[in-house]
């Protein structure tokens, strides 16, 4: 598993891979992925998972051949480290020196201090998003970057959303809207601090170079502590509602201050797990912005990932990626993955169902308020007037990094996921119905978020095939990379695309599929 956290090469240049199987005719297009691929500047190295200098690849199939090539990002925390041979900007776990306040709250810092002007950071390594036929790059700062989709190569002018928001940090992933609509969820701190539903129009032509012009804010939930924030990676969105998971994983900002003189590990080493503290869901209504006055309340736990959301029978079920113990943040910490075989052993995440009944008539506390049959979360009305809600596990085994048929499903009722599994060297397809799961596993592979693309005209949900960027490593030294085309019902391998020395990858976070025209 060390391969996945080495620095890597550049592969600016297209590689002709060596396809074994058949790859669907029908499956033309780009798999763009994101992620970490730069670790150590000059004779400083990052700490954390999040932290490494973006690095984008790109799988192009077309014809059911396939080429390959990555190019890192030439963000401002790329180029200023490649200038200085030394880290340069702040990021989620790492201090830069002397520079300790340009990360992702530098602003908030400047609530409580001067930081003359410093700004986030730039290095969008967490996903990607498509807007009409541009890509960006995103992190959790209100900065993208645009991409070109087929040469990789960085636009130089950065957008930045809070200069039409007022936000400090945004998640990497927005949903779009049957109609192109984006929706995403936001933080801004300090004494007017809240959280903030964000709606993105889709832009008009002479508007693509900045696509967040129209952005504006439709609802905001108020923070419990403004010095005691919660941390949230991402949220779901139905044809109605928005839920937005308030969990017990804090940023404490008298540790963020401090950080730099303290640890050198930024804004990771500020978070906070409350295992007593319980977790809460805000439901806003879509149209309205209008916050739903109901509080549902669960044990704690913490979630980078949603599945999915849906609404049925008056009911919001919620699937969720979930971490009890909260160690999350810090398994991530690359001491952490490098030192260990099994690193994420004491970190069980777990698929798991929650469902939030709408409208919670009068019942007592031994009534479940959940009224699916297929389903067996509990929900119950509480003598102060709150609901709490105790999950379903919907699978077996260990949930990541999850997908699923989003075009056609996201917001609605749905029976099957995908996601990695086991010690990041497996994947997994879920069946919620049957509670049971297929998977794929290869020694020394570790493949990457499983990307399933429908197959034209299809009338079944799985019916297509999954992708997934493959590093391969027996030894820990070698890494080569290749595309993995599995069966979206069956699950079995159709075809792979190995592609030759020099190209090597490591680990990425998240991507998308760009269809051709």
């Amino acid at each position: 598993m060390d391969a996945l956290f080495k620095t890597v090469e550049e592969t600016a240049e297209p590689l002709q891979a060596d396809v074994k199987g058949q790859i669907p005719e029908w499956l033309k297009g780009s798999l763009l992925r994101v992620g970490p691929g730069k670790f150590e500047v000059g004779d400083q190295s990052y700490n954390h998972m999040f932290d490494g200098l973006c690095l984008i690849h790109r799988f192009n199939i077309e014809s059911s051949k396939v080429t390959y090539q990555n190019r890192f990002l030439r963000s401002d925390s790329y180029v200023l480290a490649q200038q200085q041979n030394r880290i340069v900007v702040t990021e989620f776990g790492t201090n830069s020196y002397p520079d300790p306040c340009k990360n992702i709250f530098s602003r908030f810092f400047s609530y409580f201090w001067d930081t003359t002007g410093s700004g986030p950071s730039d290095n969008c390594n967490v996903n990607l998003m498509q807007v009409r036929d541009e890509v960006y790059a995103m992190t959790e700062t209100p900065l993208m970057r645009r991409v070109d989709p087929q040469t990789l190569e960085t636009d130089p002018e950065k957008v930045d959303r809070s200069k039409y928001v007022a936000l400090n940090l945004i998640t990497a992933h927005p949903h779009t809207d049957r109609d192109g609509t984006i929706y995403n969820m936001a933080s801004r701190f300090g004494k007017d601090g809240l959280f903030g539903l964000v709606k993105m129009p889709i832009p008009d032509e002479g508007e693509r170079n900045n696509p967040t012009q129209k952005a504006y804010m439709v609802a905001t939930v108020p923070q419990e502590s403004k010095t005691r924030p919660s941390y949230f990676h991402s949220f779901g969105l139905t044809d109605n509602y928005v839920v937005f998971v308030e969990q017990p994983m804090y940023i404490n900002v008298w540790k963020l201050m401090f950080s730099k003189f303290t640890s050198g590990k930024s804004v990771s080493a500020a978070m906070e797990f409350d295992n007593d503290a319980p977790t809460r869901f805000h439901v806003i209504e879509k149209k309205t912005g209008k916050v739903l006055p109901t509080v549902y309340l669960s044990d704690s736990f913490f979630a980078f990932h949603h599945i999915n959301t849906y609404e049925e029978d008056g009911q919001l079920v919620v699937d969720l990626c979930c971490n009890e113990d909260g160690n999350g943040v810090t398994a991530l910490y690359l001491e952490n993955l490098r030192s260990s075989e099994y690193p994420l052993a004491d970190g069980i995440v777990a698929a798991k169902r929650y469902v939030l009944p709408l409208q919670p008539a009068e019942a007592s506390d031994q009534d479940n308020l959940v009224t699916l049959v297929d389903t067996k979360a509990s929900a119950v009305l509480r003598e102060d007037g709150t609901v709490f809600c105790t999950p379903e596990r919907l699978c077996p085994g260990i949930v990541e990094l999850p997908r699923i048929n989003y075009d056609y499903y996201n917001g609605k009722k749905y029976q099957f996921f995908y996601g990695v599994s086991g010690q990041i060297n497996m994947l997994i397809k879920g069946d919620i119905q049957t509670k049971s799961s297929k998977s794929w596993k290869e020694t020394g592979c570790y493949p990457s978020e499983p990307i399933f693309v429908p197959a034209p005209g299809a009338t079944a949900e799985d019916e297509g095939v999954v992708l997934s960027l493959v590093v391969k490593s027996l030894s820990g030294e070698d890494r080569s990379v290749f595309l993995l085309v599995l069966d979206g019902e069956t699950f079995a391998e159709v075809a792979r695309a190995e592609v030759p020395s020099p190209a090597q990858a490591c680990m990425t976070f998240h991507g998308i599929f760009l269809p051709n025209a």
